[in-house]
């Protein structure tokens, strides 16, 4: 469910940065690539952060933060000053990529080496849905937030991105919950956090 909410935004951005904003193709994807910097940015990060406070906290704690700076491209527009704007795109990068990295590596961590060969396999399926389906489900909720709004000819407003953003939020806040379930060591043979 995380992966679905989460890749909704590279596919619902670049509309809104183009239909609602006014900018061109060239203008939307560079601010989109500051939400990918920020991808890359987390990376040296990740391990050190697991190690100090384990899966489920990351999980949980990044969770609700990704849901939030979700929700928060929902308040966007033209006027938003662009420092502000990349500052929250970079910041979306950054938890988005901690939680695909402790997802993934959590997904792995009891599975026995004989079987790791077809769960590799399984998991890249399951990776590709996601993307699928983020995509999918934030085209419903764009074209869903325009039926909302009373827009029965399809033309997109900026409301519809931001009513679109609000639910890809809400999504990655019903995934937190399944976090909670996950016991406090969960992963600690693989991140080295030793559970309080």
């Amino acid at each position: 469910m995380f992966r679905t909410g989460i890749m909704a935004s590279p596919f619902l951005l670049p509309l809104m940065f183009q239909v609602a904003f006014g900018l061109s193709a060239f203008q939307s994807g560079m601010l989109v690539l500051t939400m990918f910097a920020g991808n890359l940015a987390m990376k040296s990060v990740t391990t050190p952060v697991l190690r100090r406070w384990g899966f489920r906290a990351v999980l949980i704690v990044n969770g609700v933060i990704s849901a939030v700076l979700i929700a928060g491209l929902g308040v966007l527009s033209p006027a938003t000053p662009r420092v502000a704007l990349v500052a929250l795109l970079f910041l979306h990068g950054l938890s988005r990529s901690m939680q695909f990295t402790a997802l993934n590596t959590l997904a792995f961590v009891d599975i026995p080496k004989s079987l790791m060969s077809s769960a590799t396999s399984f998991a890249a399926v399951v990776q590709q849905m996601g993307m699928g389906l983020g995509v999918a489900v934030g085209a419903v909720a764009l074209r869903g937030a325009g039926w909302l709004r009373g827009e029965r000819a399809g033309v997109l407003s900026l409301m519809d991105f931001h009513l679109a953003f609000w639910m890809m939020g809400a999504l990655g806040i019903l995934a937190v919950l399944d976090c909670f379930t996950l016991p406090r060591e969960a992963g600690a043979e693989v991140s080295g956090h030793q559970a309080a």
